[in-house]
């Protein structure tokens, strides 16, 4: 049962709807729109005022009574992907869906994945003792014989013996470090950290010098004791708690690692061999464990002490190994292709039904999962709740708008790669897609094209941020000096395929609580933790539906879309400058010369300043021919800056300007053809190849965006 709103938010939700009754219903010929302030950008100062009705109407639906509820049911079982709980979650949202009046369909793809079959770690020496793969249960936890035990999905399975080595977060640097200090993990058992770059990476470089196996622990020093009270009195990682998660090696592709550019949409369709799969090449067996479990592992081992920035949260000195403790780490996992669900609603445009905005998150969980991602799947659903509330009072978007909740996004990106795989064509016409991984906390975040910084800051400027008195944009400055951070789009999340693969202007909107890395992945994400720890108003997480759903809805209402392209070009242009900077520090001298990517860039951006004029020209005058044409040029300048041949050694990437880093998985890569050629492969050659590519690029952009008669 769904717990009642409260009697404000019920008032508030009656009075919307009488007025939606009134407003909606009017045509623009016998009623006016509601007096606001200045126009919003890219609509008309008419369309303006009738959007600005339209999203007091809507921000009057999410409520933190609808989140909390929502919560509690959605984060009631284990929801790994695949299980009977990831199953029993879908038919949970499917039924929320249809009470809102809205027609989700159910979207099967079949998945290459893994479970734990047998997980045991023993330390052998100094002493025998088996360590735990499993958290203790909490009294409030039901379902608890499908909580998985520790597991990196798609890890191999292996029975290996061997000497433990410490090697600190088992970045490259840190195995060079070990190199240089003359440390072999040669035929060990290599024990790192979680942190600074993606699991992944860790067994990558791991394998690579020949160790036997991996043990992945979170050390307190990052998200343990150290930081604060532990689960269940505090926020923080208690000493059980295990950080679960993918060792796919999506800084190659993302999705179901044997169909890399295509869907898996059929049992039959078309797979590579696992032996084939680049995602799953060149790891080790792999296992998370928690910092209660490595504890005696690190206490005990001998050899030289660690650099300083090496040591952790434990109460002792860390030192490297090899010596003293020894491990049997024997992992069993059980690879088949299994059924996997996207749940997805299309709420057809008015005007362009074949202009899709896509708003998306995942709600596949490792356990639990109230904060990654049920926070963003249930303010899809809010969204949804109250998109659905509009339509009944007769109102339609221009666009269509397509709401999606993603299967598989913990394995790797699944569910929404096979989707927009499946989907290629119809993306070719998509405006944008909206990421939420991640939504219930007081620290507002986002990353975007460059070409979406500003409709992100308009929408956090519509929106009371619970607590504060002000805006979300208000506290977004106060938690960073003055500033607005937007990251740019790198990996780790639904937005890959549509933006890196496809050229589908993306961003990713959250916010956390200030602890919330202490639940990450562990059986502490759950419904008690959210609502003692992470937003125990759930105000937030209303907030967030507000501020997204009216970011959603000005792209799929605007005359012309907000896309401005002035400021990707200026950021482009520093790239490049910065890649020269570059060459003549690590080589002494500059091998690829892009100086005329840099004067193209400027091209390019003197073409967007151009275009961003006629477009405010046309919105002035309400000309809708020439929004059409606006809108085609805005729509395709990001695919322009894709390459068909793809990224060096990684061909399913495409975007040329952004991309994962190879060697951190989720950092954000700039210039990726051509950092990557030079100074990771070394590979002049190529790096002078991708120049070639990238310029014709920004030459398509500046085209693109230049009236026809002055090109």
């Amino acid at each position: 049962m769904f717990r009642s709103r409260t009697p404000a938010l019920a008032a508030l939700s009656a009075a919307a709807t009488t007025l939606a009754a009134t407003a909606l219903t009017a045509t623009p010929a016998t009623a006016q729109p509601a007096a606001g302030n200045d126009p919003i950008a890219g609509f008309t100062a008419q369309d303006s005022r009738w959007q600005r009705q339209y999203e007091k109407l809507f921000s009057a639906i999410p409520s933190a009574g609808k989140a909390r509820a929502l919560d509690a049911e959605l984060s009631s079982e284990p929801a790994v992907t695949t299980t009977t709980g990831d199953r029993h979650r879908v038919e949970r949202i499917v039924r929320q869906f249809r009470s809102y009046g809205l027609e989700p369909e159910v979207k099967t793809y079949y998945a290459y994945t893994s479970l734990p079959k047998k997980v045991s770690l023993q330390m052998t020496a100094p002493r025998r003792a088996a360590l735990p793969v499993k958290e203790k249960r909490r009294p409030w936890q039901q379902h608890w014989d499908e909580v998985i035990p520790a597991h990196n999905g798609l890890s191999p399975s292996g029975n290996v013996r061997g000497q433990v080595v410490y090697a600190n977060y088992g970045r490259p640097q840190d195995f060079e470090q070990l190199d240089k200090a003359g440390v072999s993990v040669k035929d060990k058992i290599v024990l790192v950290r979680y942190g600074q770059v993606f699991r992944g990476i860790k067994p990558r470089e791991a394998a690579k010098r020949g160790a036997k196996g991996v043990l992945i622990y979170s050390d307190p020093a990052d998200d343990g004791f150290t930081k604060g009270a532990v689960y269940p009195d505090g926020p923080w990682r208690a000493p059980d708690g295990i950080q679960r998660g993918s060792v796919a090696q999506i800084q190659l592709a993302s999705g179901d690692p044997l169909t890399p550019g295509w869907s898996d949409d059929s049992p039959d369709a078309r797979r590579l061999k696992p032996s084939e799969a680049p995602m799953l090449k060149g790891l080790v067996p792999t296992l998370p464990i928690s910092y209660g479990a490595a504890e005696p592992l690190l206490r005990s081992l001998t050899g030289a002490e660690a650099p300083k920035d090496w040591q952790g949260g434990l109460p002792f000195t860390y030192r490297i190994g090899p010596g003293g403790t020894q491990a049997h780490l024997d992992v069993e996992n059980t690879f088949q292709v299994r059924k996997l669900w996207d749940v997805t609603v299309k709420i057809p445009g008015s005007e362009r039904p074949d202009q899709e905005v896509v708003l998306g998150g995942h709600h596949d969980a490792w356990v639990y999962g109230s904060d990654d991602n049920l926070s963003g799947t249930e303010n899809v659903l809010q969204i949804g709740r109250a998109l659905g509330t509009l339509l009944k009072q007769g109102w339609r978007p221009k666009r269509t708008v397509v709401l999606a909740t993603w299967d598989g996004e913990e394995y790797g990106l699944f569910g929404s790669t096979e989707y927009a795989e499946q989907q290629a064509e119809r993306l070719r016409n998509a405006v944008a897609y909206v990421n939420m991984d991640g939504a219930g906390g007081s620290q507002f975040g986002a990353a975007a094209t460059p070409a979406l910084d500003q409709s992100v800051i308009d929408a956090a400027k519509e929106v009371a941020w619970p607590g504060t008195g002000g805006t979300a944009y208000d506290a977004w400055k106060a938690q960073n000096g003055g500033k607005t951070p937007i990251d740019r789009i790198g990996g780790g999340s639904d937005f890959q395929a549509f933006f890196q693969r496809y050229g589908v202007p993306a961003m990713n909107l959250g916010s956390s609580s200030t602890g919330s890395s202490g639940n990450y992945h562990c059986s502490c994400d759950d419904f008690y933790w959210m609502s003692h720890f992470g937003d125990p108003t759930w105000e937030y997480h209303a907030a967030m539906s507000r501020l997204v759903g009216i970011a959603t809805l000005r792209l799929a209402d605007a005359d012309v879309v907000a896309m401005r392209y002035s400021p990707y070009a200026a950021e482009t242009a520093q790239y490049l400058t910065a890649f020269t900077d570059q060459q003549r520090k690590r080589l002494g001298k500059v091998v690829v010369d892009v100086s005329r990517d840099i004067d193209q860039a400027k091209a390019w951006q003197k073409a967007a300043d151009a275009l961003q004029a006629r477009a405010e020209q046309a919105l002035r005058k309400g000309d809708t021919a020439e929004f059409r044409q606006l809108n085609a040029k805005l729509m395709q300048d990001e695919r322009d800056l894709l390459t068909q041949a793809g990224l060096p050694g990684r061909p399913w990437y495409r975007h040329q300007i952004y991309a994962p880093g190879m060697d951190t998985g989720y950092a954000t890569q700039r210039l990726p053809g051509l950092n990557d050629a030079l100074f990771l492969q070394n590979d002049p050659a190529t790096a002078k190849a991708y120049e070639a590519r990238l310029y014709a690029s920004l030459r398509a952009a500046t085209r693109t965006l230049t009236p026809e008669d002055d090109r």
